[in-house]
């Protein structure tokens, strides 16, 4: 309930901050005790769909002025330089600065605010956008409990919280989970694509690739099972289900996933180094 109260700043208003907006504001948080800084008009318009009383500047500074948690909402490409001019309005304060830029690392965040700062990473992923997203929270060692706590209330608004103590495997959860929604957007667009050339009308084409996608995902969320006893119990021997999987069990198949995933911790790397 504590946690209701906290002054939250957000420096950039892009879809993911507002995805956290939303949550909090479902979660009984008062819109006047969040602030968001964001240069664009559009994405200061669009966060005041969320809540009237979200106080909205263009002015970083402001988000950060005697806020209890600071979330940094800015993309990987411009953190450096955002950061850097935050250190010296950060200077004197003491918030829990929490960064949901994938790549970002630990020691770069301290190295632009300045040493000394309880600091978060977190990634989050799309389907917070409707509170059920998936964020795993890494600290430093100076983080108090009760930040990391205010750290986790920030990143429940948006869905299920983790914590993992080795920030190296970041990058694995950029890969996995951060970039995984689009893998399955994919999957499902192949799968529409496919019962269109198979001669099913555009629209029913669509709908079945959309739902049959979010009831699987209801199954597994509802489910004890694990997925490949799911699996099977769709996957009659000899059946239509057995064919299909008969093709997709190609060894080429698990190894394509396998090197998209590894691209994509690769690249989440790649970011943390230039940053």
């Amino acid at each position: 309930m504590a946690n209701r109260n906290l002054t939250i700043g957000f420096v950039g208003g892009g879809h993911m901050a507002h995805a956290i907006i939303c949550g909090l504001i479902r979660a009984g948080h008062a819109a006047e005790r969040l602030c968001v800084a964001d240069p664009d008009p559009q994405q200061r318009e669009r966060i005041l769909t969320a809540g009237a009383q979200i106080r909205i500047t263009g002015d970083n500074d402001t988000a950060v002025a005697n806020a209890d948690v600071v979330v940094l909402a800015v993309k990987p490409q411009i953190m450096g330089s955002v950061i850097a001019a935050l250190a010296t309005p950060a200077a004197g304060q003491s918030p829990v600065f929490v960064s949901i830029a994938a790549g970002i690392t630990i020691d770069t965040l301290q190295r632009l605010l300045g040493n000394g700062h309880a600091i978060v990473r977190i990634m989050p992923n799309q389907p917070a956008l409707v509170g059920a997203g998936m964020s795993v929270l890494v600290a430093t060692p100076a983080t108090s409990d009760a930040q990391r706590n205010q750290a986790q209330y920030v990143a429940g608004a948006a869905g299920d919280t983790a914590w993992i103590d080795d920030e190296a495997l970041m990058d694995a959860v950029t890969a996995v989970s951060g970039s995984g929604p689009a893998y399955f957007y994919l999957f499902m667009e192949i799968i529409e694509a496919c019962a269109r050339d198979m001669g099913l009308p555009a629209d029913l084409a669509r709908q079945l690739a959309r739902q049959t996608g979010y009831g699987a995902g209801r199954v597994v969320a509802e489910s004890d099972l694990e997925l490949d006893a799911l699996r099977a119990s769709v996957t009659s021997k000899g059946g239509t289900t057995a064919a299909a999987i008969g093709v997709l069990e190609n060894p080429e198949f698990r190894a394509i996933v396998a090197r998209a995933l590894l691209a994509a911790r690769d690249r989440s790397i790649e970011l943390g180094k230039t940053s």
